[in-house]
């Protein structure tokens, strides 16, 4: 790797790096206030710290074509935290049981796609980690992050139009969109 190429790399992730740290311990912090919050304000601030923690790898994505296990990694631990924080706070096992299988369907989905090329392993680690957290807002609905991810890829290629064909285009902020859009409209169609 060049210089050149080094550069936009280290800027995207060490900016990421700020705002994925402060977003992570708010997820733990949401997760140990819940009792405190009542489940209506946890949501809403869980929502926000996804939010940044998602839209902060998205950037690394769009700027380096890379997923890194050192984002993604934490989201899913934080992601882990609140579920299991919802299970033992709410006492209901779904709330454990839904984020798990949600996610292990969309991590299985997306690395068949991987195999075939379609997509890289870090989208599948990074729609997993998300697929935690959406599934607590939309229980087995969190399945369509898949396709609504790859609904929101295809409308940013026609936009970008017969340039983007020839060009890569990183998927990392088609999950995030996917991911919040789907945790976005749950919120408002239960609050």
């Amino acid at each position: 790797m060049s210089v050149s190429e080094a550069a936009p790399r280290a800027t995207a992730a060490s900016g990421a790096g700020r705002w994925l740290s402060g977003a992570l311990l708010a997820s733990v912090a949401i997760a140990a206030l819940y009792p405190l919050l009542g489940p209506g304000t946890h949501r809403w601030a869980l929502l926000a710290a996804t939010a940044i923690a998602a839209a902060a790898i998205a950037v690394v994505d769009h700027r380096t074509f890379t997923l890194p296990n050192r984002y993604v990694g934490p989201l899913a631990a934080a992601g882990a935290v609140q579920v299991v924080a919802t299970a033992l706070f709410t006492t209901d096992v779904w709330a454990a049981a839904w984020p798990a299988i949600a996610a292990a369907v969309v991590f299985i989905t997306y690395a068949v796609m991987g195999m075939a090329g379609w997509f890289g392993f870090g989208d599948a680690k990074f729609a997993a980690a998300l697929a935690l957290i959406v599934a607590l807002y939309a229980g087995p609905l969190a399945i369509y992050l898949v396709p609504l991810a790859i609904l929101t890829g295809a409308a940013r290629r026609v936009i970008r139009g017969a340039r983007a064909r020839k060009s890569k285009l990183a998927h990392g902020p088609d999950i995030a969109a996917a991911a919040i859009g789907i945790i976005l409209i749950t919120q408002l169609l239960t609050s």
